[in-house]
């Protein structure tokens, strides 16, 4: 048996694996399991993103506290002084004027902070509830996952003596076929399913191509490598 044959067999194995596999994963178990995966995976970075967005907000939130409780300090200041004053009467009413002014002005800094304050824990509420709620869907998502797995693995059990067996005979195959000859195959592999076209009525098997009678008789002479002209994939002659 020549390298062509040995590479010819080589491809059968290698599409009837990759056509076993196809069957395999085309049940709709298979089908349910990889949605199931997709969606796993969406909603553990949905969870991901609505945790970053809690961790930042919650430090704005220590942040603003902070602001806070330097303003009601400066608020309370303010305040034992105006006292002061209105007690002193050598306090003068401009003077009093400016201090109930900077209390007014602490005032508002202290109420738009605290509405700015109360959104934002607002806010991290509805943040953990969507996590909360987030993760019960992953929840009933990773035992429904989990069930149709099982299935799956039981179904893939059944395909797993054929699938071995071609990948025996692949590997058995391989051995024979030089590295060159080889990597030529896996090369056009890159852009064809079948690398090897079959030779039949002078035309090409996989692009159809009819084929001039000087090429036709070098691939049937089995003496070289013969590629299409059309596709390039290399042509194979079946005694």
């Amino acid at each position: 048996m020549g390298q062509l044959d040995k590479l010819w067999d080589y491809q059968q194995a290698e599409l009837e694996l990759a056509k076993l596999n196809k069957e395999m994963r085309s049940s709709p178990n298979y089908q349910k399991r990889g949605k199931l995966q997709k969606l796993l995976r969406e909603q553990m970075d949905v969870i991901t993103g609505f945790e970053k967005e809690l961790e930042t907000r919650s430090s704005q939130l220590a942040s603003m506290q902070a602001q806070l409780e330097a303003l009601l300090h400066d608020y309370d200041l303010e305040k034992s002084e105006l006292d002061i004053m209105e007690a002193d009467e050598e306090a003068t009413p401009e003077e009093l004027t400016e201090s109930k002014k900077a209390i007014e002005k602490l005032l508002g800094k202290v109420s738009a902070l605290s509405r700015e304050l109360n959104a934002t824990v607002e806010y991290c509420d509805k943040l953990s509830e969507s996590i909360n709620a987030t993760f019960s869907k992953v929840v009933r998502a990773k035992r429904d996952y989990d069930a149709v797995r099982t299935v799956c693995d039981e179904e893939r059990e059944g395909f797993a003596p054929r699938i071995k067996e071609l990948e025996e005979k692949l590997e058995q195959i391989r051995k024979d076929i030089p590295n060159e000859l080889f990597e030529r195959y896996s090369t056009l592999k890159k852009n064809h399913i079948a690398p090897i076209a079959l030779l039949s009525n002078g035309q090409c098997g996989g692009c159809h191509m009819a084929l001039p009678a000087v090429v036709e008789k070098r691939v049937q002479s089995g003496t070289t490598i013969v590629r299409c002209e059309n596709c390039g994939r290399i042509l194979y002659y079946r005694q």
